[in-house]
């Protein structure tokens, strides 16, 4: 929509009138028609000068004045901008501030607002803009504000990452049972071992991931073993007596042997020793009973014995890892 056409103010009708009053005075005492003596014509002459020298004084001085008002106004935006671009500063209020900033340039020049309101918008907006806080108050507050948030933020990252090594200690935690469950059987657990981060459990490990005997296994398998040891020791003992070797006769045709643990180095008591801390699940005692075997008598438990010393090494791989 077109905008109106600026009202002209009051100084415009006044000279008007003046001007007209002043060309109907000229009309009946100006000798246009040779009516007037050449001393009236003078003195008309010399009044239309002072009118139009004061018109020229009043219309400067009106220009004047709005130029210094305008010359404020554009101060006054000068400092509004540096505030809206300052850092840290509350720019919430700036807004009412720039639409009243914007009316008053807006006033067209010689337009019906008069000096009275436009000194009147000027020291409002002086006053809002005296009473917005200081950047260098705000950007105080902004800081302290963000090195807050910045204590917050890494104490919650810290949480976070305590969190996630705890959870992924649980993860472990749990796959390394899982993997103990599965290698205490015959079972294969080349799966388990996978799930395991420790590359040196798994390198420990990956030769018996096929499975090995349990120990129940092998406490089921050793009374086998140990008769066929007894009679390869019975058979080779040349230094026995009559009575000794007959006993050791009816022994290997009967395949008697000691259940109980004895004292003694004899092959029989070595192995009764030997079964009853397989037993009580002493594997490593065990083998060491048999260590002191011959190696003759120690030839039929040589399959046995590979079995456990792997039971062994997996029991111990996982001790230590656990």
């Amino acid at each position: 929509m077109a905008r109106p056409a600026p009202r002209s103010g009051i100084l415009g009708p006044l000279l008007g009138g003046a001007l007209a009053a002043l060309g109907g005075f000229g009309l009946s005492h100006f000798n246009v028609f040779g009516l007037a003596a050449p001393d009236q014509l003078a003195e008309v002459t010399a009044l239309a000068q002072r009118l139009e020298t004061a018109v020229a004084a009043i219309e400067a001085g009106q220009a004047g004045l709005d130029n210094a008002l305008r010359q404020e106004i554009s101060v006054l935006a000068d400092r509004v901008t540096a505030a809206e671009a300052a850092p840290g500063v509350d720019l919430s209020g700036l807004a009412d501030l720039d639409a009243r900033l914007q009316a008053i340039e807006a006033l067209p020049p010689g337009g019906d607002a008069s000096t009275t309101a436009l000194a009147a918008q000027l020291a409002d907006l002086q006053r809002r803009l005296d009473a917005m806080p200081t950047a260098g108050a705000n950007t105080a507050e902004v800081d302290a504000a963000l090195a807050r948030l910045a204590e917050v933020e890494a104490e919650a990252q810290a949480r976070a990452d305590a969190a996630a090594a705890a959870a992924e200690a649980a993860t472990q935690a749990r796959a390394r049972e899982v993997l103990a469950a599965a290698a205490a059987t015959s079972a294969t657990f080349d799966a388990e071992l996978a799930a395991v981060a420790d590359p040196d459990l798994q390198a420990q490990l990956a030769p018996f991931a096929a499975g090995v005997a349990s120990l129940a296994d092998l406490q089921a398998t050793f009374p086998d073993a140990a008769r066929s040891a007894l009679q390869v020791a019975r058979a080779t003992d040349a230094e026995a007596g009559w009575g000794t070797r007959l006993i050791d006769f009816l022994g290997a045709q009967t395949g008697a042997r000691s259940l109980e643990p004895r004292e003694g180095d004899t092959p029989d008591a070595i192995l009764s020793r030997a079964e009853f801390a397989l037993g009580e699940a002493r594997l490593a005692d065990a083998l060491a009973e048999l260590d002191t075997l011959s190696p003759e008598v120690q030839a039929p438990l040589a399959d046995w014995r590979a079995k456990a010393e792997a039971r062994l090494a997996v029991d111990a791989a996982l001790a230590g890892g656990l």
